[in-house]
């Protein structure tokens, strides 16, 4: 959380000193202007959030819920022809 927060303030202010400073210094204060401030500050929090959360996954982990059962008779092929590939099938990521 720390991290975050640091990255946070960090790029923020940065942002927040290119983007919107003149309009803080000569324009009405407004909830707009106070909204997009907050937006300044928290979507770089949530992108180092998410970065280090996906960063920290354990390789190999499945994204499933633990209590879901693996399918593991694998892709069904239909008799008919598809227009997508047997090799992308939806849900299927390739390494």
């Amino acid at each position: 959380m720390a991290q975050t927060t640091t990255a946070a303030l960090i790029v923020g202010s940065t942002l927040f000193m290119v983007n919107l400073y003149a309009q803080v210094r000569d324009g009405p204060f407004t909830w707009v202007l106070t909204m997009r401030i907050a937006l300044t500050f928290l979507v770089p929090w949530f992108n180092a959030t998410m970065g280090i959360a996906i960063g920290s996954r354990k390789p190999g982990a499945s994204p499933r819920c633990q209590n879901e059962p693996a399918d593991m008779t694998g892709p069904q092929e239909s008799a008919s022809p598809s227009p997508r590939s047997s090799r992308f099938q939806a849900g299927s990521v390739e390494r």
